[in-house]
């Protein structure tokens, strides 16, 4: 029983200073954070019913939905598992408090005691004249004012102790009230999230009467996604040739002012000298300034800013079937919906490697270092091919999808390799 009392108390333990890293002041602004998502994925979806046309747009932000009201209800869990640890902990110390009193009381009681059988002045003089020496007298005075202080001392433990354990009981009341209030908080948010859940059911049973429709449109959007990566591919190689060609360049030209240096000859001599040279470093990072803008953007992953103010994603990245039908999505970046003619921003700092139309919309490719970054979808775009740009500088405008709300699809790439976006942009 006792290894068992041991190990339930550091298990405890172990609980509270988990949770501890998460203050509830932490908690709640988290919460107030995910229900502002709410809120906005709630007008969002308005925006995108007005057509009354199922849309796989509308399956998204219910989706994204039902995983916000999810992260509330954890979020009031953790909170409800703070707030029994600290009901927890305030029962201890009570347990202790009270424990501590009753010794106190226990020992002043034996102190009042032995004051009232040596109550009189008679017996407090005969102690000190009945001294051996004058230093034992004086001994003995110093035994009374001390035993004095003592008293003096217990009473002022047991007032200190009996505070404290009534401000613990009011904590405990405290705690508990609160705790009646997140489970409150908690069974609202249950049912709201059983509503959203039949909403999302309808909503699919609506949608697969679609499904073929809807097969339709997706074709279109493969279509358009796969000019979009075959135009993104040929950037991309086309800028790795011309860094190779300048490396081998810039090579060959300091293998050529090496001659008269003989260990700089043996080092470097010849085309696969320069090939080698080429080798050792990526070849888009071919300046420091660039490796510097590329080390950057690496560094940045999950702390990117949005390329709009104020969006929702649509539509993920990879490969995802849609729930309820045989549709499968194939993305290579995101679509974001947002309100049309929103501005578009760089996300990183960089230069614009190419302006170009992909079936009939205006589209940006900026290179950061081995990373590409490119906005599709845009009514109007306000830079130019070779041109720098600044994190967050605005590039050009949103335009419309075919049912009339903003849109852009957002694209990242290491070289060839086409990223998940979500996972280099902040937490909104």
């Amino acid at each position: 029983m006792r290894i068992g009392r041991i190990a339930l108390f550091i298990f405890s333990v172990v609980c509270i200073l988990s949770l501890n890293a998460q203050t509830r002041e932490e908690l709640e602004k988290k919460r107030r954070e995910i229900q502002q998502e709410i809120a906005s994925l709630q007008q969002a979806q308005a925006a995108v019913s007005k057509n009354k046309k199922a849309s796989l747009s509308d399956l998204k932000l219910l989706e994204r939905k039902l995983r916000s009201r999810y992260a509330v209800i954890n979020n009031l869990n953790d909170e409800m598992r703070l707030i029994d640890n600290t009901i927890f902990s305030n029962n201890r110390e009570i347990y202790r408090l009270q424990k501590q009193l009753d010794t106190l009381r226990q020992q002043y009681a034996k102190t009042v005691e032995y004051a009232y059988k040596n109550r009189s002045s008679y017996d407090m003089l005969n102690f000190i004249f009945t001294s051996a020496s004058f230093n034992d007298a004086i001994k003995r005075v110093t035994y009374l004012k001390s035993y004095r202080k003592y008293r003096d001392e217990q009473v002022l433990n047991i007032n200190r102790t009996q505070k404290e354990l009534a401000e613990r009981i009011e904590m405990l009341s405290v705690n508990k009230q609160e705790k009646g209030k997140v489970l409150d908080e908690q069974k609202k948010q249950k049912e709201i999230l059983e509503d959203e859940k039949k909403e999302k059911n309808q909503f699919v049973a609506k949608l697969k009467n679609r499904e073929k429709e809807i097969e339709k449109e997706m074709a279109a959007k493969r279509k358009i996604e796969r000019s979009l990566q075959s135009s993104i591919a040929a950037i991309v190689k086309r800028e790795i040739e011309a860094a190779r060609k300048k490396a081998e360049e810039e090579a060959r030209r300091m293998a050529a002012g090496a001659v008269t240096k003989a260990a700089e000859t043996k080092a470097v001599t010849g085309p696969n000298d320069a090939t080698a040279i080429t080798r050792k470093v990526n070849v888009l990072e071919n300046t420091p300034e660039v490796t510097k803008v590329s080390v950057g953007f690496e560094n940045n992953r999950g702390n990117l800013p949005w390329p709009v103010e104020r969006g929702t994603v649509t539509s993920g990245f990879g490969r995802n079937k849609i729930e309820g039908t045989s549709i499968i999505e194939d993305n290579i970046g995101i679509t974001i919906q947002t309100v049309s003619g929103a501005n578009v921003k760089a996300v990183f700092e960089g230069v614009v490697t190419t302006v170009y139309d992909v079936s009939g919309s205006q589209t940006v490719t900026i290179k950061h270092g081995k990373y590409f970054t490119t906005y599709y979808n845009l009514s109007s775009v306000n830079v130019g091919k070779g041109a720098s740009v600044s994190m967050g500088q605005v590039i050009g405008k949103a335009a419309q999808n075919d049912d009339g709300d903003g849109e852009i699809i957002f694209v990242v790439n290491i070289e060839s390799n086409f990223v998940n976006p979500e996972t280099w942009l902040k937490n909104r």
